[in-house]
């Protein structure tokens, strides 16, 4: 039902198949009131181009149009050729006390009015709720999405994920909903948090409903409406939005933007480019409901495009930045994104499209930066020498900026050089490992940058086996590391590059293994730089101008295999799968039995038999939660398959 096309971390461009037609996510829901659509469906459909939207199954099934949305079905009494999705009543539940129907009776009325997603009747929680109303909410909750999926039929179900502000609780409700046959998986209970401004509390609720959530499924976030609140939670994973704030807001007189809400009368411009903003002047946009309405949806599909174009370019973390700087609220959420990087990380992709912009403080604790310091610590072993000469951050790349100071400094100490920059420390050798050589950044960093790097620097610096590090202040410098490390050394630089390379990409003994025997290179002529690595005369690795990581060829992949057990650096296939992997077909999430938990989207990947036997070399599409998890879509893309051993001669 739900497939992904295009991905950036946790956020992902993607097709729900429903009886309808195609959704594409992220997506927004319209809610249409069936008693007072202040936009009508139609007008939906055709002007706004919704592909879906969302209207109240309790509300339609106690309202005069009951019989003739079970005569005719919620299509035609909307009129609205796309997809419809119905709410079951829980909301109004919680505010207006216990309605009077039960999750079976709305299941039922929502198979018979034809809706394509329709809703169990979960219980909500608050976030005020302590842990024991919230453990029996979830628990009912659990109970209610069980039975309405033995009564489902063949309608696409919508499961709720509640528990408050409980992680714990919110993780195994996340898991057992997700668990049954339901098509799409909603987190619930969190309109109070978003009406009052509560971004931090509201990614806590996201993030522990997605470590529970079967990541193939398609996430709804129930009542979010405002466009400031989209790239956030796309970013963590959301795939659907609903809200009438399109419509509530405009009947209060207000008007939606990107960054907040602006009371429409209080305004002489817009500075909006909408086609209500440009045909109308504000005093009419004022005095018109409609208008209001109309202009509130334009502001939030065009936030939904906007952060469709930033997935498809990989640059949807700048967008939260950029956005969350609208309300300090959303700027205390994105400060508590850095206390998630361990699950965030599993997600992110191992290099991005174009350069890393520093847009504030904030981006030095990106995801994909803390697994470049983490991998620093862990996987980089520097070349023998007692001290450290510690570089400041200037132009990129490193090496080319500091090759002066370097050519006479290493011949004169015993030294290695490292950048303390302001994504952290970066061993001179790695300096064109991406995002060290495609990053912008300020001349004059402000002061948390600063101090940041420097906790990075220390972290790093107290683990790399040096005896002493001194700062680069100029020639007197020179003298001091004289004096501290005599003798000196010529660095072979493609060597260390290309071992450092290999290490940070593969793992501790990748080098020793892809680099065993006579190792030799074919070097760009336009810049000298590496671009192939031959070890005995073997094509076994390429390194990318792009990021500078190395493609994997078949050649160093069984050198890999050989010296790392199952299941390191492997994607295990099904054997019905072997023969297509090695004519080089890609792989198929359908067709996967497992995979190393460390593999990120994008790394080079060995795709094995359940033998383990080599079959092709891919590049990773998923990781392995995802793997396990999809039973559509490309696990990993295969560069080049890989034929089997020739069979021993007959004796």
């Amino acid at each position: 039902m739900f497939e992904v096309r295009d991905r950036d971390g946790l956020a992902r461009i993607g097709t729900i198949e429903t009886r309808h037609g195609r959704v594409t996510t992220p997506a927004l829901l319209p809610v249409v009131n069936p008693n007072r659509p202040i936009v009508s469906p139609a007008d939906l459909a055709k002007r706004f181009h919704a592909e879906i939207l969302i209207t109240n199954a309790y509300i339609l099934g106690k309202g005069p149009s009951r019989d003739r949305a079970l005569r005719e079905g919620v299509h035609a009494l909307l009129g609205f050729p796309g997809a419809v999705m119905t709410d079951s009543g829980a909301f109004q539940s919680h505010v207006y006390g216990d309605v009077d129907v039960t999750n079976a009776e709305v299941i039922e009325f929502q198979k018979s009015i034809g809706t394509d997603l329709g809703t169990m009747l979960d219980v909500f929680s608050e976030p005020s709720h302590d842990r024991d109303r919230a453990f029996a909410d979830i628990d009912e909750t659990i109970h209610r999405a069980k039975e309405a999926d033995s009564l489902r039929g063949d309608m696409a179900l919508v499961g709720a994920v509640q528990g408050g502000l409980h992680p714990d609780l919110r993780e195994r409700c996340a898991r057992e909903v997700s668990s049954l046959g339901v098509s799409v998986c909603a987190i619930g209970g969190v309109v109070p948090l978003l009406e009052s401004y509560r971004f931090r509390d509201l990614v806590g609720v996201i993030i522990a409903s997605k470590k529970g959530l079967d990541p193939s499924k398609p996430v709804h976030l129930f009542g979010a409406g405002h466009p400031m609140v989209f790239p956030l939670a796309v970013l963590l994973g959301c795939d659907l939005f609903d809200s009438a704030s399109y419509a509530k807001y405009a009947r209060d007189g207000r008007m939606l933007f990107p960054e907040g809400t602006r009371r429409a009368s209080e305004l002489r411009e817009t500075g909006c480019a909408c086609p209500i903003c440009t045909e109308h002047s504000i005093g009419d946009i004022a005095a018109n409901e409609t208008l209001l309405a109309e202009h509130n949806l334009h502001v939030c599909f065009a936030a939904v495009r906007e952060v469709r174009r930033a997935i498809a370019q990989g640059d949807l973390w700048e967008l939260v930045e950029r956005r969350a700087r609208a309300h300090p609220s959303l700027l205390g959420a994105l400060r508590e994104l850095r206390q998630h990087n361990a699950f965030l990380e599993e997600s992110e992709p191992i290099s991005r499209r174009g350069a890393l912009y520093y847009v504030g403080p904030e981006t030095a604790h990106r995801p994909i930066l803390h697994r470049f310091r983490r991998r620093a610590i862990e996987r980089y072993r520097p070349p023998p020498s007692k001290g450290l000469l510690v570089l400041p951050e200037r132009g990129r790349p490193f090496s080319e900026t500091f090759a002066p100071i370097l050519s006479q400094v290493l011949p004169q100490a015993n030294v290695h050089a490292v950048v303390k920059s302001l994504w952290g420390p970066v061993p001179i050798e790695l300096d064109h490992v991406w995002p060290m050589s495609q990053s912008i950044v300020p001349e004059r960093p402000d002061i948390e940058s600063l101090e940041a790097a420097e906790v990075f620097f220390r972290e790093w610096a107290a683990g790399a086996g040096f005896d002493f590090g001194v700062l680069w202040e100029g020639p007197s410098t020179l003298e001091e590391l004289q004096a501290r490390a005599p003798g000196g050394r010529v660095p072979d630089w493609k060597a260390l590059r290309v071992r450092a390379t290999a290490e940070f990409q593969f793992g501790l003994g990748a080098a020793d293994a892809l680099l065993r025997g006579l190792i030799s290179y074919v070097v760009s002529k336009n810049n000298g730089k590496v671009r192939n690595v031959l070890a005995d005369g073997e094509h076994v690795l390429s390194l990318r101008a792009e990021d500078g990581l190395f493609t994997l060829k078949a050649a160093g992949a069984r050198r890999l295999r050989a010296a790392f057990p199952s299941p390191r650096l492997r994607v295990i296939v099904e054997p019905d799968s072997v023969p297509f992997q090695r004519d080089g077909k890609n792989v198929f999430a359908g067709f996967v039995r497992d995979a190393d938990p460390e593999i990120r989207p994008g790394d080079e990947v060995l795709v094995v038999s359940p033998e383990d036997d080599l079959c092709a070399v891919a590049q990773a599409a998923m990781n392995r939660r995802e793997m396990r998890a999809f039973k559509r879509g490309v696990a990993a893309r295969v560069r080049e398959g890989v034929p089997p051993p020739a069979s021993a001669p007959r004796r």
